[in-house]
């Protein structure tokens, strides 16, 4: 997978929208447990989009 390409967009686009949840999550519900799930899963896309530039 080189930058630029169709699923690197797609994982960076996933990455901010799951990171900008969790910010707002951390601010507007007291339950610590869905910020701690949406910054865990936007952590997780972007160590996949580097592994797969790192194999590809």
């Amino acid at each position: 997978m080189t930058r630029g390409s169709k699923i690197d967009s797609i994982l960076t686009i996933l990455f901010l929208v799951l990171a900008a949840a969790a910010i707002v999550c951390y601010f507007a519900i007291d339950d610590r447990h869905v910020f701690l799930y949406c910054g865990g899963a936007a952590i997780c896309f972007r160590l996949v989009q580097y592994l797969l530039r790192y194999i590809s």
